[in-house]
């Protein structure tokens, strides 16, 4: 059961406690201090209620502004680099000052030398094999 429901299973449960001790009072005295409390009670819980729906719905309006401005702020950050890297140049070091990483080439990666080995003469065209038989 959502808080909301038992919320409003509450009010309705004591609401209609309270009107059926009133009309009972003549009957049953001794409730009458704990049915004015519970009255006290049910009151607050409605105000609280309708507190909370407010700031339920205030959260939601700031929730929505804020999701503007974090579109907005995106934006103009972007202009502001833009702005920035067009002012210095893409590859200056003062953009690293500004928050904007300048364009770097790539260290190229050395290639690996390549061995060669010794020429002891011309290489075999078929590499003999034991389990090739040799030709007579």
């Amino acid at each position: 059961m959502s808080k909301s429901d038992r919320n409003a299973n509450d009010l309705k449960e004591w609401e209609h406690t309270t009107a059926a001790i009133a009309v009972n009072a003549a009957d049953l005295p001794q409730a009458e201090i704990p049915r004015v409390a519970l009255e006290k009670l049910t009151e607050e819980l409605r105000k609280l209620v309708l507190e909370q729906s407010l700031h339920r719905a205030n959260k939601q309006q700031a929730s929505q502004r804020m999701a503007v401005i974090h579109s907005e702020g995106a934006k103009l950050a972007t202009v502001l680099r833009f702005i920035v890297k067009q002012h210095y140049g893409n590859r200056n070091d003062k953009l690293v000052e500004l928050g904007v990483k300048p364009l770097r080439n790539r260290a190229r990666k050395a290639a690996p030398a390549v061995a060669t080995p010794p020429a002891t003469g011309p290489a075999p065209a078929i590499p003999i094999t034991p389990a090739t038989p040799t030709p007579k």
